[in-house]
């Protein structure tokens, strides 16, 4: 006969009537941001225990570290932990009604030329949605792969690089040769690294430039020692990972974010950016969506939780979207929305024939 009881992450194991009353405690804190007593509890719950019982069950949770108290007389609040459990062993994510699918559908419609418009669409979309924060990586470089590159001389020793991306990403640059090169040769130049690296991903071009400056030099023409020479400056790929944010208003001014400490450690992060990259950038190691709780985002933010999805095209995950809100957030309802905004994105990356 199969157990009722559900164990948590801890391996702590929850009856029934347990796991009910942890999540009546969470539905009613993220419905009303008040703390929540057993007598209300008892009459929402619509089950047949009475406030004593409830109180004992309460107890326990608090002890074993999933609800706290702002007051001993008051109600409880859920923990970090408690929404953790929530997320992992009791939600059910709500279907995401056919109208918020079409309007998320229609970020594929607005004519975005290219893949930074459709991710500034994206980002501006989801902090709309939400009511939160959103952030939006842009592919990165190095898994890209080469659609086009052209160098146009602009002065003596100085050439203006333009680098399409079939992820639709548009890098410009400006590097310096040491030999006078005309723009005929430069376009022989961009024609060799166009036939030859074509499809290929960012990284790959650049191992195998840097693998050819090693091998005997004298068995090259000076099309192809040119076509390294400057391919190395082009394909450098440590230029920096562009994010977008937006709705850092709907955040800051949420009434559920209590502590003034925790709305200046939100602005830090906002304004340096290297943090939030990081996690990020961990995201793309798995598929699916991800959730971080409170001090789990590592980003110093108590207060809030971090959800994020990757999108990408037939070759790689390119990039992440995410949302910050309110540990007390509405996970029913945000985890769909933030993953069925990354499926359109990569569904759009891929019909634009960007991959």
């Amino acid at each position: 006969m199969p157990s009722n009881k559900k164990k948590t992450g801890s391996g702590v194991l929850f009856d029934q009537r347990t796991q009910q009353v942890l999540q009546g405690i969470i539905d009613s804190f993220i419905s009303n941001s008040e703390p929540v007593g057993s007598r209300t509890l008892s009459k929402t719950l619509g089950l047949s225990l009475s406030p004593a019982t409830i109180r004992n069950i309460m107890s326990d949770l608090s002890d074993q570290g999933y609800l706290t108290q702002a007051h001993t007389s008051g109600g409880r609040i859920p923990t970090d932990k408690a929404y953790r459990f929530f997320v992992d062993s009791l939600i059910v994510a709500d279907k995401l009604p056919e109208q918020l699918q079409k309007n998320i559908e229609g970020i594929s419609s607005k004519g975005a030329s290219a893949v930074q418009d459709l991710l500034i669409n994206t980002s501006h979309l989801l902090a709309g949605l939400t009511k939160f924060a959103s952030l939006v990586t842009a592919p990165k470089t190095s898994l890209s792969r080469l659609q086009h590159i052209e160098f146009i001389k602009i002065s003596g020793d100085r050439i203006l690089v333009i680098l399409v991306t079939k992820s639709g990403l548009i890098k410009n640059r400006v590097i310096e040769s040491q030999d006078q090169l005309s723009q005929e040769f430069l376009n022989s130049v961009s024609g060799f690294l166009n036939k030859k690296f074509n499809d290929h991903s960012l990284s790959e071009i650049r191992k195998q430039i840097l693998d050819s400056m090693v091998e005997d030099k004298d068995r090259y023409n000076e099309l192809l020692a040119q076509a390294i020479r400057l391919g190395k400056k082009a394909f450098e790929l440590d230029q920096p990972v562009e994010l977008f944010i937006d709705g850092q208003t709907n955040l800051l001014m949420n009434q559920r974010l209590y502590e003034e400490d925790a709305k200046t450690s939100l602005i830090q992060a906002f304004e340096q950016k290297s943090t939030i990259m990081e996690i990020l950038d961990q995201t793309m190691e798995s598929q699916g969506t991800r959730i971080y709780i409170g001090l789990e985002n590592e980003l110093g933010l108590q207060e809030c939780s971090l959800i994020t999805a990757c999108y990408g095209n037939k070759h790689n995950m390119l990039g992440t979207i995410g949302v910050i809100g309110p540990t007390s957030m509405d996970y029913r309802r945000i985890i769909p929305v933030v993953d069925y905004t990354a499926k359109i994105v990569s569904q759009t990356i891929a019909s634009q024939s960007y991959d």
